[in-house]
């Protein structure tokens, strides 16, 4: 009896500690991670143009031009599969000047205007190059087609998650420095993690701050800028960029226990 008396009084003691404990400290701050990626695929379009005296000679002439470069693209080691064809005529207008003899010119010349319509056969490749390999060699072989040329030229990255993932490591790495410091300037330890939010999405994100026995949290932030700051990512499912290296950048926002 005495030790089940002794037990009950332990258990009751403990809870009525908890009950009158002061609410634990707790700390959110936004860690932001950046990786350079290489980009390891790119997307080339090329147009070959070819104009005649004829819609047929046009188009024989432009299939041969396109044969031509595609022979090539292959001997650089590029997959026919990798090159996708679209074809399409469009007709060149010019003015062409004749002589017309007017009404009441007095058979005084007088120059006019007629349209003169050239067919004009125009084709599309588009190469997919993964890896980039050989593409120096391929802007090289273009150039060298007097009928065709570059238009644009995206690069991409195959494993963007890993890059992601390297990204979100980073992000982390700075929280933990950031909660580090933090407890460090105010003499606390850094407890354990309560959450771990992705702020990637470009939204508002509010920085909790509960109370410390029931007065705001008087923690020095001044070596951490960035906790106190919201940020935001742009995103986009577009994978496609204009450079040969992406930055992937990622954001993360926690709340630590400290004591």
């Amino acid at each position: 009896m005495i030790l089940i008396i002794g037990a009950t009084i332990g258990i009751i003691g403990v809870k009525l500690v908890d009950r009158y404990q002061a609410p634990k400290q707790t700390v959110s701050v936004i860690g932001t991670g950046e990786i350079d990626a290489e980009t390891d695929q790119a997307t080339i379009n090329i147009q070959i143009k070819t104009t005649s005296t004829t819609y047929e000679k046009a188009q024989e002439e432009n299939k041969k031009n396109v044969n031509s470069l595609k022979l090539e693209l292959t001997k650089l080691g590029i997959p026919e599969s990798r090159i996708a064809t679209s074809s399409y005529s469009s007709p060149i207008i010019r003015n062409m000047p004749s002589v017309d003899y007017p009404e009441g010119s007095g058979g005084k010349m007088m120059p006019s205007f007629r349209p003169d319509t050239t067919p004009t056969i125009i084709t599309n490749l588009t190469l997919t190059l993964d890896p980039i390999k050989n593409i120096e060699k391929i802007y090289d072989v273009v150039s060298k087609n007097v009928s065709a040329q570059i238009e644009n030229t995206y690069y991409s990255l195959k494993n963007r998650k890993i890059w992601e993932s390297k990204a979100k490591e980073e992000a982390l790495k700075d929280i933990r420095s950031q909660i580090e410091s933090i407890a460090k300037i105010n003499h606390l330890k850094v407890g354990k993690l309560l959450t771990l939010e992705d702020t990637n999405n470009p939204r508002p994100y509010p920085i909790p701050m509960k109370a410390l026995n029931g007065r705001t949290a008087d923690i020095d932030y001044a070596q951490s800028d960035s906790s106190a700051q919201e940020i935001t990512q742009e995103k986009s499912d577009n994978i496609y960029y204009s450079e040969q290296s992406v930055k992937i950048t990622s954001s993360y926002t926690a709340t630590y226990e400290l004591y």
